[in-house]
């Protein structure tokens, strides 16, 4: 790569798998345009509260020899035109605009320093991968893994955590599940008969891979009086029994965010069900990006530690619209019969199985109908 050609990876999102999946598409994008990467996570991210330090470091070692600072030199050029020398820190307010942050713009431009401070989906750079390239002919899951082993590296204190847990709780009680569970969203999604929803819930899994071999759908009825109230994470059940009853699991790894989540599972399964001691949330509380730096960066690494743990299971079923379940996908080389990423689909649509859909009555409106009908005609 040559030497005066840096792109500035920053950060998308609050949150830190969203973030890493930013990362490693912005790798390919290095890849690409030939250009040597750097990362920095300013302090506006939920996992980093240091003034002037790089969040990425507080849970990776560094992707290359150079850092912001290095990249931060009058006598370079910048793209998008916003940047130069003296706001490389800050964050861009205006860029969810996408101002100057096209993909051809991107992978084009001649400029010294190219900041990827905008989220581009894995699949929209496929297209781009030449055939010199070891990324070509990969699927996006194998391009991610790919990157990630070429470039992630954890901090050793995390490492050391990561294998003193499953070496305690886990290696000894092979096959192991690992179980993913969001806690229930409280926005509900409903559904008319014709199958459209009230409210629609964009997600960048409407984009993937429809045949994706560990990607699982919940059955819906097509039939709209035969629907019922679908309950949140209801699904995870049914496939849990069938990989205890095939496989004879001997330990489920739970990981949620949710009180509640953690006491039924123990209470269903029993002695089974291992965890990680992290902190977790009843329904009723809420998100809290307020806490000192310290307890981020352990907040960061119980969310790294529970991915890591989850890749050395044999098993895994998580949620295919979380970011978490997303990197447990590519960090290790399913296959249909080991991994599951559940969802929830009504027609073409996906939605979230930690959602709860309600469907009308098909009898009621029928009634409706008719009486919408002979109100109309009655009023002729």
């Amino acid at each position: 790569m040559a030497k005066d050609r840096f792109l500035l990876i920053k950060a998308w999102s609050y949150i830190l798998w969203m973030d890493m999946d930013h990362v490693l598409s912005q790798l390919l994008i290095a890849e690409l345009t030939d250009r040597t990467p750097v990362i920095y996570w300013p302090t506006c991210c939920l996992h980093n509260g240091y003034i002037h330090t790089n969040g990425f470091e507080l849970y990776f070692e560094p992707v290359s020899d150079y850092t912001i600072f290095d990249v931060a030199n009058s006598d370079y050029t910048f793209y998008p035109p916003v940047w130069d020398e003296n706001n490389l820190l800050a964050d861009d307010p205006s860029k969810e605009t996408w101002a100057y942050r096209n993909i051809g713009d991107m992978l084009t431009c001649s400029a010294n320093v190219l900041v990827g401070d905008v989220y581009f989906d894995m699949y929209s750079l496929i297209p781009f991968i030449g055939k010199n390239m070891p990324e070509y002919g990969m699927t996006v899951r194998q391009i991610y893994r790919y990157l990630f082993k070429k470039y992630i590296r954890i901090k050793s204190d995390i490492r050391i955590e990561i294998e003193g847990f499953y070496n305690s709780w886990l290696r000894e009680h092979t096959p192991v599940l690992a179980v993913h569970v969001c806690r229930p969203d409280q926005n509900q999604i409903i559904l008319k008969n014709n199958g459209r929803e009230k409210y629609r819930y964009f997600s960048r899994s409407y984009r993937k891979d429809p045949k994706s071999p560990i990607e699982k759908k919940a059955k819906i009825s097509p039939w709209p009086w035969k629907r019922k109230a679908l309950v949140p994470n209801e699904a995870y059940h049914k496939e849990i029994r069938q990989l205890i009853e095939k496989y004879d699991i001997q330990r489920i790894f739970l990981i949620t965010n949710s009180v509640e989540i953690l006491n039924e599972y123990r209470q269903k399964y029993g002695s089974m069900v291992v965890a990680t001691d992290c902190k977790r949330m009843t329904d009723d509380d809420t998100d809290s990006y307020l806490e000192n730096p310290m307890v981020k960066r352990r907040r960061g690494i119980e969310t790294l530690k529970d991915a890591c743990l989850a890749a050395k299971c044999e098993f895994f079923i998580g949620n295919d619209f979380s970011s978490l379940s997303q990197a447990i996908a590519y960090m290790k080389e399913w296959d249909s019969s080991s991994a599951k990423l559940l969802y929830w689909k009504v027609g073409k649509r996906k939605y979230p199985i930690n959602r709860q859909i309600l469907t009308s009555s098909r009898r009621q409106n029928i009634f409706q109908k008719a009486a919408a009908f002979l109100r109309k005609r009655f009023a002729k």
